[in-house]
């Protein structure tokens, strides 16, 4: 099974996959090219803005018990006329794309002209969840700003920690169970019951 749309031959001497992301936020989803300049309209119309200045972490799948993290960052010197754009996202807050969706795409293109024309619609292949975003004022000028993502199961791989309790039964099923109420919580025997 290939991720790869139906008659798109990634053995052709002409052929390219372009890296796109897409970023739910509280206003809705934006999109972007990772790292290339332009504008991309596909061909669900959807408009996706390119720039050499966003990048992107290595991108891993989740195997083998592990739940890898990434960031996406933008890295740029602010023009003194403009508004200041740190301070602006830093106004939204992190509660802006925590928990939110994080889509990574690849575009298929067979050849140059399909990037003014595409034919294949963009594939989806790995979704992240936001995290937290994080600022870097390097010097006078270099700004840096940083979107944390984790993998869909991040914390899958420990022990959740709970007890035969009727709490923790209801938030682990979503329905409690009464007769938990009289489950043993310790070990403690005020006299042996053997021996």
């Amino acid at each position: 099974m290939s991720v790869l749309p139906a008659g798109f031959n990634p053995r052709a001497d002409s052929v390219g996959l372009m890296d796109m992301v897409s970023i739910d936020t509280a206003d809705g989803v934006f999109r972007f090219l990772l790292g290339a300049d332009g504008r991309f309209v596909d061909v669900a119309a959807r408009e996706w803005i390119g720039s050499q200045l966003i990048d992107s972490s290595e991108l891993r799948l989740s195997i083998q018990g592990e739940a890898p993290a990434g960031s996406l960052s933008l890295t740029f010197i602010p023009d003194p006329d403009d508004g200041d754009l740190v301070a602006q996202v830093r106004a939204l807050g992190t509660d802006y794309v925590r928990g939110r969706e994080i889509v990574f795409w690849l575009q298929p293109l067979g050849s140059m002209a399909e990037f003014h024309a595409p034919v294949h619609a963009p594939v989806r292949w790995l979704t992240r969840r936001g995290g937290h975003i994080e600022f870097d004022l390097s010097g006078g000028l270099e700004r840096r700003i940083t979107l944390t993502f984790e993998g869909p199961f991040t914390g899958r791989n420990t022990a959740p920690g709970l007890q035969y309790t009727v709490a923790d039964h209801a938030r682990l099923i979503g329905a409690p169970n009464s007769s938990l109420r009289f489950m043993p919580t310790d070990t403690f025997q005020e006299e042996k019951l053997f021996g």
